[in-house]
């Protein structure tokens, strides 16, 4: 049943160039109502991303909470200890997509940077 709805409005300009993406009223199926929100305090290691409090995987919502353009944050799945890095976010960038089962991890380029994460049971 579809019975999550979220919108995403997007505009992007630099001098002569504008691009925009609207996404208004898109529905997702979420079976279950559960949500697990977290601030990670990343080092430039990898740190795990514990989700066990969530049974599916759904929306994932994620924001870098860093200041400075160049203190990038990456997340992405986790296989053994290797960090296959999907998003790349720098300093106030946020991103959405929908997470597969599976492990996941973040680390970043600079100690220090923080990481919100936001899933949605899915």
């Amino acid at each position: 049943m579809a019975d999550l709805s979220y919108s995403i409005n997007a505009t992007a300009s630099k001098g002569r160039f504008s691009q925009s993406l609207v996404a208004s009223g898109v529905t997702a199926s979420m079976d279950t109502a559960g949500v697990m929100a977290v601030t990670l305090s990343l080092g430039t290691t990898t740190t795990q991303i514990t989700t066990t409090t969530i049974s599916t995987l759904g929306l994932c919502f994620a924001q870098s909470l860093a200041t400075q353009s160049t203190h990038t944050v990456s997340f992405g799945r986790l296989s053994g200890t290797t960090l296959h890095e999907t998003v790349s976010l720098r300093g106030g960038e946020a991103a959405i997509l929908r997470l597969a089962a599976g492990n996941y991890a973040a680390k970043a380029a600079v100690a220090g940077s923080r990481l919100v994460l936001q899933i949605l049971e899915g």
